[in-house]
């Protein structure tokens, strides 16, 4: 969190590529894409809301990288939220509509649902319902989400933002018509096997999601299963749901840190969120996935002696830091630790 503090840029925003810009000293390494900027403020706004901390908070922590700065979280909240509300368009979308737009939004209107849901703050409610307004005209009926709005393609990755995003509407009492839930539903069904009910990405029985000549090298997990079991967990809330068993998929697959191997903070935070709602804090599924989830995360957080790098985690040696970059890995990171607490187990508590 006071990584995440000190990187945020003077607007409010962090920047995917110049987060650097805000060092203490030596720059950090890891810039990510430019166009991702919009997804990793709300990725990081995130990881302050998952932890408790809202544009309300008073907490004060002094900076280890500058011990005479003060980093005050209520005024990082204040200000993450403000720029993306300064940064979400007559249509409710947040952020520039690139190629992967869908992405940014998704993480932005969850985020800002989310920021109203905990404060329900009169100012946040407009943009909040906004934003999941958007997000309801930009699915593709009958289906999912894909990176651009409405554009006739579907992928599961976007799609289990989009469900996120509703769910935290839900919560916040935001409206939006059942029947998105439903097609996101339906779009899963449509992606998943019988029998080992694995999900694909894009179709199912599909192989490993790569970006070519960036990410090759690095091993598949079942990250689409888990964003179908968190989903079905999130909507249907039916444990006896027969898809619900790719849950031994993902617990066969637990976290292991390998450089430019099998390290996958986005396999690894929707897995958490997936198991944690399934059987979670005592069922035999979570057990198999905490206690390596915890030792592959924690020990190569960086320390003191990596300097204004501490407390971030190294995006080259992870499956898609080449897109979001250290902010990305560390805000995920963090939120994939915020996991005991951010949301209350739907089933209850597993015994």
């Amino acid at each position: 969190m006071k990584w995440l503090a000190r990187h945020q840029s003077s607007d409010g925003s962090w920047s995917a590529d110049r987060f650097n810009e805000q060092c203490a000293g030596g720059a950090c390494s890891g810039p990510g894409a430019d166009s991702a900027t919009a997804g990793v403020t709300g990725l990081a706004l995130l990881a302050f809301l998952g932890a408790g901390y809202t544009h309300l908070s008073k907490d004060e922590f002094p900076d280890p990288a500058m011990p005479t700065r003060s980093l005050k979280f209520g005024d990082v909240c204040k200000k993450a939220v403000r720029w993306l509300t300064d940064h979400q368009d007559a249509e409710g979308c947040f952020g520039d509509r690139g190629d992967k737009h869908m992405y940014n939004h998704a993480i932005a209107a969850l985020a800002m649902s989310e920021a109203y849901g905990m404060t329900l703050a009169p100012v946040l409610k407009a943009p909040a319902q906004n934003g999941i307004d958007f997000l309801v005209a930009a699915q593709n009926p009958g289906k999912g989400w894909r990176y651009r709005a409405t554009c006739g393609d579907n992928d599961t990755s976007v799609t289990g933002w989009a469900v996120m995003a509703l769910k935290s509407a839900e919560m916040a009492e935001l409206a939006f018509p059942h029947r998105s839930y439903d097609d996101a539903i339906a779009w899963l069904n449509e992606v998943t096997e019988s029998g080992s009910y694995a999900t694909g990405y894009t179709a199912k029985s599909q192989g490993k999601t790569i970006i070519r000549g960036r990410n090759e090298s690095f091993d598949g997990h079942p990250t689409m299963s888990a964003i179908s079991v968190m989903s079905r967990i999130f909507v249907n809330r039916n444990k006896r749901e027969p898809a619900l068993k790719a849950v031994q998929l993902i617990a066969a697959d637990p976290p292991k840190w390998g450089a430019g191997s099998s390290t996958d903070f986005y396999y690894w935070y929707y897995a958490a969120l997936a198991l944690f709602q399934y059987d979670g804090p005592d069922g035999a599924m979570w057990k198999k996935w905490n206690e390596p989830m915890k030792n592959a995360l924690v020990p190569n957080q960086k320390t003191g002696k990596d300097g204004c790098e501490n407390g971030s985690w190294d995006p080259k040696d992870e499956r898609w830091g080449c897109e979001g970059g250290r902010v990305y890995t560390t805000a995920i990171g963090a939120l994939t630790l915020e996991v005991y607490y951010r949301y209350q187990n739907v089933f209850g508590t597993a015994k």
